[in-house]
């Protein structure tokens, strides 16, 4: 892989991390304003409990999926960006436009 298509791929995954970092922000300040409500009801309670919790998973993916472009970003520090964690083969092109923070080639991700 040359390094102009590498760099593509650098700043396609720091936009993706960018992005996901500010809606991480915007979910936190959301769910912190829902829990601040002063004396509700029991219905306006249950309506503030099931958003919050839906909140947080949505937070647990976006977690996740900063896990999977920090190590991306890191293999690609190493120099293995694009290289599959479990064949060791070259991971196709196509496969990392389209999910840039794979560590898998299609092959392995059907095994897997």
């Amino acid at each position: 892989m040359n390094y102009q298509v590498l760099e593509g791929f650098r700043r396609k995954l720091l936009g993706r991390r960018l992005s996901l970092l500010q809606r991480r922000r915007r979910v936190l300040t959301e769910e912190q304003e829902l829990l601040t409500v002063r004396e509700p009801d029991w219905e306006d309670t249950a309506a503030t409990v099931t958003a919050a919790s839906i909140l947080a998973s949505i937070g647990e993916s976006e977690r996740r999926a900063l896990a999977r472009i920090q190590a991306s970003l890191e293999r690609m520090e190493r120099g293995r960006y694009g290289e599959c964690a479990s064949c060791g083969e070259t991971i196709e092109e196509e496969r990392l436009q389209a999910v840039p923070d794979t560590d898998r080639c299609a092959g392995c991700a059907a095994l897997h």
